[in-house]
């Protein structure tokens, strides 16, 4: 129950920054309608923030409680984290492309933009992801 709570707790405080820093920048301002633009860079607000969030909660519950913590599992975070940014980051240049691409045709199709976009980041990103998961693997198998 304690770590539900957590959770839930984690997530409404990212909610609360989140929305502090789209107020902030003038991002988005509470009340009016977003738009896929600016819902992106919400969710890339949010998910960056809940991901720190949950992984310093993590990292604090094992320092109190005096456990070790492994390097893989360390490499792991910063790895998942690395994923994360990169699969935002997907989602950030493209939706920029497509405001780019909609405003002055370039010269070539949206098609091959999204194709090149997806080799510049969500290959690196799904790399990483699996190499992520066999680490933490490979240390599940090695505690038991």
């Amino acid at each position: 129950m304690k770590k539900v709570l957590t959770i839930l707790g984690t997530f409404l405080l990212s909610l609360i920054i989140t929305f502090f820093f789209a107020e902030t920048f003038s991002i988005y301002h509470l009340g009016t309608a977003p738009t896929f633009t600016t819902f992106t860079y919400l969710l890339f607000i949010f998910s960056f923030i809940i991901y720190v969030s949950l992984t310093l909660t993590y990292l604090i519950s094992k320092k109190v409680k005096k456990e070790k913590i492994d390097i893989k599992k360390i490499l792991s975070l910063i790895i998942f984290f690395i994923s994360l940014l990169l699969v935002l980051g997907f989602i950030v240049v493209l939706n920029h492309d497509w405001v780019t691409y909609s405003s002055n045709y370039p010269s070539a199709p949206f098609y091959i933009t999204i194709i090149v976009r997806c080799l510049e980041f969500l290959a690196p990103s799904t790399i990483l992801l699996i190499i992520g998961i066999i680490l933490l693997l490979k240390n599940k198998r090695k505690n038991k």
